[in-house]
Order: C-alpha cells, then sequence, then structure tokens
C-alpha cells in the first residue's frame, strides 16, 4: 500500500514524513500464551460486548503498569487490564481493585493502548491526535502522530498555557492538551490503527483528559475513530459521549467489582454462620407478652409499649399513609417522594400498602447516598481538595457508598476500614488513616473509632488522664499503638506541661514525654476471650487486624448494642442511649429493647439493611411524632411513645430541592488542578458531585478567583447555610440541633409534616444543647 503523508504543525511539534506497508499490530498475547488473569479479563471484555453489541464497542483497549520508560511507547507483556471502548476517544480509565474489591492505584505513570481495524475507502483523510503528554498515534504500523510529554507544574508561578483556537466548529483543545494534525491519502481496504498514550507520571495527575484520535475526509467535520456511533469532535457531541462513557464505565467498575474474588464473600458468610449459631446457643431477652391489635406490629412494639406501661403512658396513634411515605422516603433514600412514587404507593392495597413501600425502597439504589453522609459525619471524613494532606482525612467516602451499595455486613465494613488498605486518594479504606499534621495522628483515628463503634469517649485522654472518664491516656495510645502496628512514642506535645514550682494541673499525668506506649486492646472490661470466628484478613499489619477483630467480636456485645443505638437513633429521632458516642454515665431508656435489637442485627449478619427494616416495619416508627421543646426532657419521648419531630438534614434538603425540580446538581468538577500538572497528594480530583454528600470543602476561603468553583460553591453555601457550619459540610456528632428552615421560606410549608424531617428537632441530649449557641443568630433570624 502506497503512503503519503502531509503533515501539520501544532503547538510547535512536526512529525517526519515516510512510506511504507503497514506491519501486523498484535493481538492481546505478545509470546506464547496469555495470562490467566489477561484470559479473565478478555472473558469479561468480551460478555460486555455481547451484551452492548460487539460492532459498537471496536477498539480494543490495554493498560500495562510499571513499565520502564524505554517501554512507555512500546508496552510489552500482560497487560493489567483489558477492555472494550467505542472509539478512540478517553475520559475514564476502568477501576482497578483488589481481591476482596477495594480501589488501588496504577503505577505511575501508565500505558494505554487501543487498536482498531478499519475498512477505508481510497482518498486522503486528516488525523487528529488530542493528547496532555507523551502519545503517539500509528497508522498501518507506522507511527504518523506524536505528542510531547507533560510538563509539571513546579511552582505557583509557571506561566499558564494559552487557550486553544477555535474555529467555531471543531471542539478546542482544552488547556495543556496538545493537538497534532496530519493528512494522508490511503487505499481503499483495511487499516490498523494504534494508539498509546502515557498517563501520568510524577508529579503528575493520573488522568486521561480528554485523550481521543479523530479523523475526516476533506470537508468534513472530524469524528472520533471508532463504531457508527462514534461522536463527532464537536461540543455537543463531545459532552454527551463523555456523559455516557463515564456512566458505562461507573456501571462496569461495578458490576468487575462485584465479580471479585468469592473465597472473600464465602469467608464473610462462613463468619456469621459460625457467629449465628453461637448466638442462637444463648439466651436472649424475654419479649414482653402482647397482643396483635393496633399498637403492635412485632416484637418491636411489645418491648416499646411494655415501657410506656410501666410509666403509665400510651403510644402515639399512626400517621397518614402519605406522612408515613414522606418520612420513609427521606430517611431511606434522603430524597423526599416523586409523584412517580406517590402514584404507586396510592395503587397499593390498603393493608399492604406500607409493607410494599418498605420492601421498595429497602431496595432502592439510593440506600447508599441516605447512609453515606451518617457515617461521614460520625467517622470525620472532610477531605479537602486543595492541599489533602494539610490536616484532613483522605476520601473514603466511595468505600462507605460501595458498601451500602453492594450490601457489605457491617462488621466487615468495620475491619475494611481498621485495616486501612487500598488507594489513599481514590476512595478505599486507606483514607481513613490521613490525619496529617499531627503529632499523634492514629491517636486521633482511635479516638473517633472509639465513640463510633464502642460508645467510649477517649477525647479527654488525648493530653491526659481523662478526669472524667474511667480511661487513662496509656489507653488511648495503647489503641493508636494498635493502628499504627508498632509502639508508639509519646510526644512531648502531646502532653500537659508540669513545672516545678509553677502551677499544678488539675488532670492526673501518669505518661511522660518520650514514654513508649506498646499496641493493646485497651477495654478489659469487654469480654472477648472466647474463639468463635476470627475476621477475614486483608493486611499485614498484624496489630491492625487484631484491633479490628476485636472491634467486631460477638463476644463483644458493645459494638452490636452500639451499632443497633445508632440505627435506632436514625429513625427514631433519639437513642436508646444519649448521648450517642458517650455511655460513660448514660444508661439504656429501655435495656430489654436495646438487647433485643442488638441480637437481631447478630443474627441476621450484621446487615444493616436487615435491621432497619425490623424498625421500619414497627408501629413504634410509624406514630404520629412527639412534639415537645429542644430542650425538654419527657416520658413520652425517652420510651418513644412515637419518633421525635426531627429536621431535614442538609444532604436532604438540597437533593430534595433539586429532585423537586427536576435538575440535577450541575456543579463542575470538584478540582482545583485542571490541567492536571500537579500529583493528587496536592491537589486532590473529588469528581463531579451526583448527590449532595459528594460535596466537599472547596478551599476558597480567601475569595481567590483562581480557586473559584462557582457553580458548586452555591450548593455547598446551601449546605452551610441548613447547618449553620462554617465549612462544605459542617462536622457534627449526631443529635446535634440544627436551626429550622426560616419561618418565612418559600419551601418550608413544602418541608413541613407531622413527624416528617423538616420541623424542629429536638435536643437528643443535654451535651448536644450547647452547641446550639453557634446556631442562635439562625433561630433568631426565623423569629
Amino acid at each position: 500500500m502506497a503512503l503519503s503523508l502531509g503533515i501539520s504543525s501544532y503547538n510547535g511539534m512536526v512529525l517526519g514524513a515516510g512510506e511504507g506497508k503497514g506491519s501486523r499490530i498484535e493481538g492481546i498475547s505478545t509470546e506464547g500464551r496469555p495470562a490467566l488473569h489477561v484470559v479473565l479479563v478478555l472473558l469479561l471484555g468480551m460478555a460486555l460486548a455481547a451484551t452492548v453489541g460487539a460492532t459498537d464497542l471496536p477498539v480494543t483497549v490495554r493498560v500495562f503498569e510499571d513499565l520502564a520508560e524505554e517501554s512507555w511507547l512500546d508496552p510489552q507483556g500482560d497487560p493489567t487490564t483489558v477492555y472494550l471502548e467505542r472509539g478512540f476517544a478517553f475520559v475514564r480509565i476502568p477501576a482497578k481493585f483488589s481481591r476482596n474489591a477495594l480501589a488501588l492505584d496504577r503505577s505511575t505513570p501508565f500505558s494505554l493502548e487501543a487498536t482498531m481495524v478499519k475498512t477505508l475507502g481510497r482518498g486522503e483523510y486528516r488525523f487528529r491526535l488530542r493528547s496532555k503528554g507523551l502519545a503517539v498515534f500509528l497508522l498501518d504500523g507506522r507511527p504518523l502522530l506524536q505528542t510531547q510529554a507533560q510538563t509539571k507544574n513546579t511552582a505557583s508561578h509557571d506561566a499558564l498555557p494559552e487557550d486553544s483556537e477555535s474555529d467555531g466548529v471543531i471542539r478546542a483543545a482544552p488547556p495543556a492538551h496538545q493537538d497534532v494534525v496530519g493528512t494522508v491519502y490511503l487505499d481503499a481496504g483495511e487499516h490498523r490503527f494504534r494508539l498509546i498514550a502515557v498517563v501520568g507520571g510524577t508529579g503528575l495527575a493520573p488522568f486521561p483528559g480528554e485523550l481521543s484520535v479523530s479523523m475526516a475526509r476533506p470537508g468534513e467535520i472530524d469524528r472520533v475513530i471508532g463504531g457508527a456511533d462514534a461522536p463527532l469532535l464537536t461540543d455537543a457531541d463531545w459532552q454527551e459521549f463523555a456523559a455516557s462513557s463515564a456512566l458505562r464505565h461507573y456501571r462496569d467498575d461495578v458490576a468487575r467489582r462485584r465479580a471479585s474474588d468469592d473465597a472473600v464473600e464465602e469467608a464473610w458468610a462462613e463468619r456469621h454462620r459460625r457467629i449465628r449459631a453461637w448466638m442462637q446457643s444463648r439466651p436472649g431477652p424475654r419479649v414482653p407478652k402482647g397482643g396483635n391489635g393496633d399498637w403492635v406490629r412485632n416484637d418491636v412494639d411489645r418491648f416499646v409499649n411494655a415501657g410506656l406501661a410501666k410509666a403509665s403512658l400510651k403510644p402515639n396513634p399512626l400517621v397518614a399513609d402519605l406522612e408515613f411515605l414522606r418520612r420513609l422516603a427521606l430517611d431511606t433514600t434522603g430524597v423526599v417522594p416523586s409523584a412517580e412514587l406517590v402514584r404507586w404507593y396510592l395503587a397499593q392495597p390498603d393493608e399492604t400498602r406500607r409493607t410494599l413501600a418498605i420492601e421498595r425502597f429497602l431496595d432502592s439504589p439510593d440506600w447508599a447516598d441516605s447512609w453515606v453522609p451518617y457515617w461521614q459525619d460520625v467517622l470525620a471524613e472532610n477531605p479537602g481538595i486543595l492541599k489533602p494532606d494539610l490536616n484532613n482525612t483522605g476520601p473514603f467516602r466511595w468505600y462507605l457508598h460501595q458498601a451500602f451499595a453492594d450490601g457489605y455486613p457491617f462488621d466487615r465494613v468495620v475491619v475494611e476500614l481498621i485495616e486501612m488498605e487500598g488507594s489513599l486518594y481514590k476512595g478505599a479504606p486507606s483514607g481513613f488513616g490521613m490525619a496529617s499534621l499531627n503529632d499523634a495522628p492514629m491517636a486521633a483515628k482511635a479516638d473517633i473509632l472509639s465513640q463510633a463503634f464502642l460508645a467510649n469517649k477517649l477525647s479527654c485522654a488525648r493530653c491526659h488522664d481523662a478526669p472524667f472518664h474511667p480511661f487513662r491516656q496509656k489507653d488511648l495510645f495503647g489503641m493508636a499503638a494498635m493502628l499504627d502496628g508498632d509502639a508508639l512514642v509519646l510526644p512531648e506535645s502531646s502532653t500537659v506541661p508540669v513545672r516545678e514550682g509553677g502551677r499544678q494541673p488539675y488532670v492526673e499525668i501518669t505518661l511522660k514525654p518520650g514514654a513508649s506506649i506498646d499496641p493493646h486492646w485497651p477495654f478489659g472490661g469487654i469480654g472477648v476471650s472466647e474463639a468463635v470466628a476470627d475476621t477475614p484478613r486483608n493486611t499485614s499489619v498484624e496489630a491492625r487486624h487484631l484491633l479490628a477483630s476485636m472491634m467486631v467480636h460477638p463476644a463483644n456485645q458493645r459494638f452490636a448494642r452500639v451499632v443497633a443505638n445508632r440505627v435506632w437513633a436514625r429513625f427514631m429521632g433519639r437513642g436508646i442511649v444519649e448521648p450517642l458516642d458517650d455511655w460513660a454515665d448514660a444508661e439504656p431508656s429501655n435495656p430489654d429493647l436495646l438487647d433485643y435489637l442488638a441480637r437481631e442485627f447478630v443474627l441476621c449478619g450484621y446487615d444493616l439493611k436487615c435491621l432497619s427494616g425490623t424498625i421500619l416495619r414497627s408501629h413504634s416508627y410509624q406514630r404520629r411524632p412527639v412534639t415537645v421543646a429542644p430542650a425538654a426532657s419527657s416520658q413520652e419521648a425517652s420510651l418513644f411513645a412515637g419518633p421525635m419531630r426531627r429536621q431535614m438534614s442538609a444532604e436532604q434538603l438540597v437533593d430534595s430541592l433539586h429532585a423537586v425540580a427536576g435538575k440535577g446538581l450541575d456543579s463542575e468538577e470538584l478540582n482545583l488542578n485542571p490541567l492536571g500538572n500537579r500529583p493528587l497528594r496536592q491537589f486532590l480530583n473529588m469528581g463531579t458531585p451526583r448527590r449532595a454528600w459528594e460535596m466537599t470543602a472547596l478551599s476558597n476561603e480567601r475569595d481567590r478567583p483562581s480557586l473559584a468553583l462557582p457553580r458548586a460553591q452555591a450548593i455547598v453555601t446551601c449546605c452551610r447555610r441548613t447547618v449553620g457550619g462554617s465549612r462544605a459540610r459542617a462536622r457534627r456528632p449526631q443529635g446535634t440541633i440544627h436551626p429550622p428552615p426560616c419561618s418565612r421560606s418559600p419551601w418550608r410549608t413544602a418541608l413541613r409534616g407531622s413527624g416528617s424531617p423538616g420541623c424542629p428537632t429536638t435536643a437528643s441530649s443535654p451535651a448536644s444543647r450547647f452547641r446550639t449557641v453557634r446556631s442562635k443568630r439562625w433561630w433568631t433570624r426565623c423569629s
């Protein structure tokens, strides 16, 4: 085949011309038989092609990692990922997962190779390669177009790239992208296309940007090389393609994640079988006797009604059907019900309407979106997109969403969170371990875990022995050492200085600076000696695995009770024990009910959805709310004559307003490094948010124009004003009183409902009441 080239120069790059017969493009295997993991990936790709249609995904893509620099543009060996694509356009690369489905980082950099065979007619063609970094496009085995490696940013004063020119038709190249164009005269017949691109690198973000190769005949608009539905290189076509491609890759990532090693799933299932048998061999709380009248739907009601009867109180009547639907929708999906859901609900038989609604909402994909913001608050997840290692956490939010979406048992969630494996910046549990610029970061994490899952508050043991709790500083640092995996040396900044002849501190100090604290479980009063079933291991840090196992050990009844209490409080507005995170001086208002819920939680395999269904089906949840003043204390509230009247959370309000308006969040990407010339440890890319929980602080407190994300800022401001905080997500302990929407607000009436979030909230604990002071301005503004 004769090949003649006419080359156009873009961005100062000129390629040489040549001619000759194209060489054969190699297949998936380079030499001999492909590795087993490559075969498995190919089979998955074939299955996807069969579903979508092989002709719709004609481009084969292979990803190579850990290559030597001289092999970046000539990758050899087995790829780590193989998949199919619609065309030579790449806005998202498939995620990489561990055997137990944790997000992993790819090597820096990695090489992407895309190949395709296409039949073309005789004539002249124009090819366009668009890339941020080093890439080469080969036609019939010969290099045709090449871009240069991207330069990393070394200082804030580096010059910004100039805007690309556009002819008004072709989509302009985004900043930092290179466009190289070449023309070639081709014979009729099959032609082989091959693209090799280097993604990421030292000091660069590992994202492809708008990597693409397009082609056109004279007088035509460039179209991405691919199948018949490949997009034109115009703004409208590219945006539609980018959205559909991102969605397809997300769904494929979920499918591959859920198809991870079956041995991991079976190990957890076997653990739960053994625990269930162990638990059933021990007596549970005796269920109070009671009829099946209007006040009783399940055993939850019997426990609640027995507590009310002792206080000579009666339960509240049930709410009306539509009030129940709204309450259920917000509690399980975080969004008010749509008109379609209301019509479906009213069409169901009266006697089964609520049960059917509960089952439908429990199976909703929005279940995960509803729970993530709660645990973000409890676990203090607060990443920053600017300088993410500056006293922030890592973004483990996506792991939380994954766990709830994929139906992980909650003991697995806690274990994997404590083991802190996976990618630091891409949403794996490793992000929980980030606490930089902290003299003892694992001490802070130990306190968070202890409050979240054991209701033991260790905060006051950070720099001295706790004066009002039964914990010494050694207890906190012993648990911190378990997280760290080795003995910790107490830093001087974590102690109270005592000067000879000076004022003696009120607190007791039993550790001196420089003391070494060995890893140890600090809660000796919690029995964990019985061997029932160890947790599957996912870390090489023995002490960390031991801590995770002891935390969720079935003999550690505190864990199941604390989690059950949190779930109960989530739906009922207050816990059986208050405050939720500090049980030092607290007593349960209905101890038998708490034991019953904890036992049910364990028997159903630590399944939050199972426990939630038990509560939601009860008449206790479906009753009219207790309407007392926020600061008041009443037996009707503590004994649950009905749920507490609650206010919508910031996330519920923002998501519901957008849902009712029929609009998405419409935020730009939460990324202050669009050029990609800084590493993730300096500028974190949080993606484009779909729900309010995906928002984060925008790092623009000084109103710096270079850090402005105006569309995201509007959403953040709505969240911030709803909770009265100063950041995008105001971290607050559960139970804090939030200010109600202003009575003059146009949506106040729509959000108000009997017993539904949106109404003034009630204080859940004395410890939470003083925190209302910071929100006082919101109360007075609405008066």
